[in-house]
């Protein structure tokens, strides 16, 4: 049974300027990891990142309370030995929090999705020469240049599917929707079974509030990915605002159980759609739909 509190406050058991420090240090920390490899392995390095934070920052500080109380214990001739308890997660779902929304790797790093196929690299060297200009670039975040060089790595080897998928990405960094979802079909030519383009075409239909076409989108990723959490939850965003309350709900409480499986970064953003449906349903007298459709999903609402 899967537990959800969407609609009260989450304890902070930090304050909030120790949560945004090690928040921002944890974001240095996945500047390191590599954005090709499989989701579930890019989430689990982020969350070492956080966890590795965390410990230090409680070994530095208990540390520094073991020394002082070993002083007061020698003085009184107090022969107890000392211990130190780390906890691995306290604060984990703050500092998560904090890194989705502000860690601007972190977004870059959930964005992509490259599993690797026969066509996801180039074997020409020109074309990848440029397609790791174009990283370089989406590294600072210099989105004008990375499609500069993206475009060149395509032109080089019209085949290479990864370069396409960042060059879409790169034209959604920079609000240019229509022509980033040019660029993953592109990519989906070259390799039908790519992820990333599955799972951004969506994302840019919502952009463009084409619901009904990002409603295709995600039940084509949903078909070929059931267990990526990101095809239920676009989905549900899309039928939410297609008024499909039904659908809508579950398709994101199945996103809701998968993303608390992986410890997701986006557990959160799924609370929270929790709490737009929950208060447009009680608004139009609708609740029992949303307890129901909770059951159904496993999910105990406390």
């Amino acid at each position: 049974m899967y537990g959800c509190t969407f609609f009260s406050t989450l304890s902070r058991a930090q304050g909030e300027a120790k949560v945004k420090a090690m928040a921002e240090e944890a974001c240095k920390c996945t500047d390191e990891i590599n954005v090709e490899i499989p989701r579930d392995s890019i989430i689990e390095k982020i969350n070492t990142c956080i966890r590795s934070g965390i410990m230090a920052d409680q070994l530095k500080n208990s540390l520094g309370l073991m020394k002082k109380a070993t002083e007061e214990a020698a003085a009184k001739k107090d022969t107890t030995h000392q211990t130190v308890t780390i906890y691995a997660d306290e604060g984990f779902d703050e500092i998560q929090a904090y890194m989705r929304d502000n860690c601007e790797r972190v977004k870059y790093l959930m964005a992509n999705n490259n599993k690797k196929h026969q066509n996801s690299m180039s074997k020409n060297k020109k074309a990848l020469q440029f397609y790791s200009e174009g990283q370089e670039h989406s590294a600072r975040e210099e989105w004008d240049m990375a499609i500069v060089s993206y475009n060149k790595a395509v032109k080089a080897d019209a085949k290479f599917a990864f370069a396409w998928d960042n060059l879409g990405i790169s034209y959604r960094m920079r609000g240019n929707y229509e022509e980033a979802i040019k660029c993953y079909k592109k990519s989906l030519e070259a390799d039908p079974d790519g992820t990333m383009p599955l799972q951004n075409i969506p994302v840019a239909y919502m952009y463009l509030e084409k619901y009904l076409e990002a409603v295709k989108g995600y039940g084509i990723l949903i078909k070929n990915y059931p267990e990526d959490p990101e095809g239920y939850f676009g989905a549900s965003r899309a039928y939410y605002f297609l008024k499909d309350y039904e659908k809508g709900l579950d398709n994101l409480f199945k996103s809701y159980r998968i993303y608390s499986e992986q410890k997701s970064p986006y557990k959160a953003d799924a609370e929270k759609m929790m709490g737009s449906f929950y208060q447009e349903l009680k608004a139009t007298g609708q609740l029992d739909l949303f307890n129901s459709i909770a059951k159904k999903n496993n999910i105990n609402l406390e």
